[in-house]
């Protein structure tokens, strides 16, 4: 069966989901909207009172206005310093105290957006989202996972959750959890929606020869035998 080639991508997808100003800052976008928010309450605070407090300062007794304005504006600058930058210094000094260099666990991109859009039903929309990524990160494993179960369980694609699970087992540097978990995938895809029993033997060997001593290893031993009896009884070949 000729796999058929992947859902590209909208050129825009923002009709799906318009992306608001905090998607575009990032993940630490409400901590950087509550800064701004504060430091701008602090100028419109702080002026006045400074203008007030300059008649006590020769110096600055002339020039209330200009005094306020200056007052305004480091209150603002030292209120936002305070809120965006004093809370990641502090977490990254924690850290670096509970986590020491080599101990942290990695960054693992979490893919909100597209799982949004899946979760919300717009399967089509999360699938386009994904096959972007897969497309730009050649090596990327998480979300050709993601993109294959929906492909398998909801996008009624399970020709392409097959070749995204070949993909993933075919990566340097996989995990053998994924590539065990992508082999097995595999089978019940052969071996169900795309009625390719011959195929599910395949994988079933190579899960047993890769992988001894794994549950899924014994788990594929006591299968392959009731599948090649079936497999026979039907005329295929094993």
């Amino acid at each position: 069966m000729r796999t058929p080639p992947p859902v590209l991508p909208p050129g825009d997808d923002s009709a799906a989901y318009p992306r608001t100003r905090m998607d575009r800052m990032g993940p630490d976008g409400a901590m950087e909207m509550r800064a701004r928010a504060a430091a701008v309450l602090t100028f419109v605070v702080t002026t006045p009172l400074a203008a007030a407090a300059s008649r006590y300062r020769p110096s600055t007794a002339p020039h209330p206005f200009l005094t306020g304005l200056v007052g305004g504006a480091l209150g603002a600058g030292l209120m936002y310093f305070m809120m965006s930058r004093v809370p990641a210094a502090v977490g990254a000094g924690a850290g670096a105290v509970t986590l020491p260099a080599g101990t942290s666990t990695p960054y693992s991109a979490q893919y909100s957006y597209e799982e949004s859009l899946a979760a919300r039903g717009d399967v089509p929309g999360a699938l386009a989202a994904f096959e972007r990524i897969i497309a730009e990160e050649p090596s990327a494993v998480r979300p050709r996972m993601r993109a294959a179960e929906l492909y398998a369980r909801k996008g009624a694609d399970p020709a392409r959750a097959a070749a995204l699970f070949r993909e993933i087992r075919a990566i340097a540097g996989v995990s053998r959890s994924d590539a065990l978990y992508a082999c097995s995938r595999l089978v019940d895809l052969y071996d169900g929606a795309l009625d390719e029993p011959g195929r599910a033997l395949v994988e079933l060997r190579r899960i047993i020869e890769l992988y001894p001593g794994t549950p899924v290893a014994t788990h594929a031993r006591d299968a392959l035998p009731r599948m090649k009896a079936r497999l026979l009884e039907t005329g295929g070949t094993a």
